[in-house]
């Protein structure tokens, strides 16, 4: 992609790995075009563009952050998320070397459970002040009465937090999805699909449970777009999921 390709030039003319961790107008572009780097890669069956390099420099400044301040919610937030981009670029490296049949089966199956463990490990040893349910949206004054259309129901107690934890669904999400792109990278089997099923509705799940909470910030979709689109995949083939889907795609594009 010609885009794609400009980006990642622009960034490495003008930071190295460990330069762009050094602002937060640094980290804000790293952290945009790794995200979009994962989701082209992964779309396309191509390795990402940026060396492992730059993404584990991400882990290294959040660990030298947390050092710091062992309590920081932010720079929890910010590792987790620094450790899922760098298990989503191997397995985005593993499912492209397997297309162009330069992985030996032993040893991609071998590295895939690594893979599918790596991101079960991340999801469990995820410090629990990320969800303290006394930071949960428990009031659901504002609800709407659901309808035969609504697929899930986003008036559940712990898919929503107040701040400071407002970026855990979000993390939430990005993990359900990539879990999703690992099943089927490496393709899916017929026992897996009512777990990938549920990890599909989790996405749609806080996807509508953010668009509806009063409380969203602007522009809270926007990050979920890859997640949901990777959602979108395991659901079922009907009339009812399919206009579900149309109608957020739809709301996503109004919000810019």
């Amino acid at each position: 992609m010609g885009h794609q390709r400009a980006a990642v030039e622009v960034l490495t003319e003008l930071y190295t790995p460990h330069s762009a961790m050094e602002t937060v107008t640094g980290r804000m572009i790293l952290s945009w075009y790794t995200r979009f780097d994962l989701v082209v890669s992964l779309m396309a069956g191509s390795e990402p563009s940026l060396p492992r390099e730059w993404f584990a420099s991400a882990i290294d400044y959040c660990e030298s952050q947390l050092s710091f301040d062992p309590s920081s919610l932010r720079w929890k937030t910010d590792e987790c998320s620094a450790r899922l981009s760098l298990v989503s670029r191997e397995m985005s490296v593993l499912q492209a070397r397997r297309a162009r049949g330069e992985a030996e089966e032993e040893a991609s199956a071998s590295e895939s459970a690594r893979l599918a463990q790596e991101l079960e490990e991340l999801k469990a040893d995820m410090d629990e002040s990320l969800n303290d349910g006394a930071h949960g949206v428990q009031d659901f004054g504002y609800a709407r009465p659901l309808r035969e259309e609504d697929i899930v129901n986003p008036y559940v107690p712990g898919v929503l937090y107040h701040p400071p934890l407002v970026a855990t669904p979000l993390l939430t999400c990005e993990w359900h999805s990539v879990v999703i792109m690992h099943a089927l990278g490496m393709g899916q089997q017929d026992d897996q699909k009512a777990e990938l099923a549920r990890h599909a509705y989790a996405i749609c799940q806080i996807f509508e449970a953010a668009g509806r909470w009063p409380s969203s910030g602007k522009g809270v979709l926007i990050p979920m777009q890859a997640s949901l689109a990777v959602a979108a995949v395991l659901l079922p083939r009907d009339e009812r999921h399919f206009m579900w889907v149309r109608a957020r795609f739809a709301l996503l594009e109004t919000s810019g």
